[in-house]
């Protein structure tokens, strides 16, 4: 608990950048899914038990985590369905059905584009506004977390 932040009780180690997005999703989904049942000393129901196994819900419920285009997040199924850059990383790979959003596209320098930018932010805020409630009208799927890449490295300088 050293490499803690301060506030934190708990920490969650990981092999490498992608197991980390990896670990992040799982524990979003327990997180959200343990809330909803009513916190962490509520066991499942015998039904999501049983239905897990079968990879249906309840026990294996339609969450999805919102990504933005552009963004690189791994190359294992998790973090390449939440991947939007090259289609070479993705092709032939099942993917899980999992919106993205625009990203804000900044001009630079920041100081001579403060509106256009503020405008890209608040489009961006939209866009994921809409696309959460897309997907949870439209595919019956929860989202319950955004992976957010404050530098876009691969997916360009936004």
């Amino acid at each position: 608990m050293d490499v803690a932040p301060s506030g934190m009780t708990r920490v969650c180690g990981a092999m490498c950048g992608t197991c980390s997005v990896e670990a992040a999703f799982k524990l979003s989904f327990i997180a959200y899914a343990q809330k909803k049942r009513g916190g962490m000393d509520v066991m499942p129901s015998k039904e999501e038990l049983e239905s897990v196994m079968l990879n249906q819900a309840p026990g294996a419920p339609n969450y999805s985590i919102m990504s933005f285009k552009s963004g690189f997040h791994g190359r294992q199924l998790g973090a390449l369905s939440a991947t939007r850059t090259n289609p070479l990383h993705k092709i032939d790979i099942p993917a899980f059905d999992w919106p993205a959003a625009e990203p804000p596209r900044y001009k630079y320098p920041l100081s001579e584009n403060t509106e256009y930018n503020t405008n890209q932010d608040q489009a961006s805020l939209a866009d994921v506004r809409a696309k959460i409630e897309q997907w949870a009208t439209e595919k019956g799927s929860e989202c319950v977390a955004i992976v957010v890449e404050p530098i876009m490295s691969e997916g360009g300088d936004n």
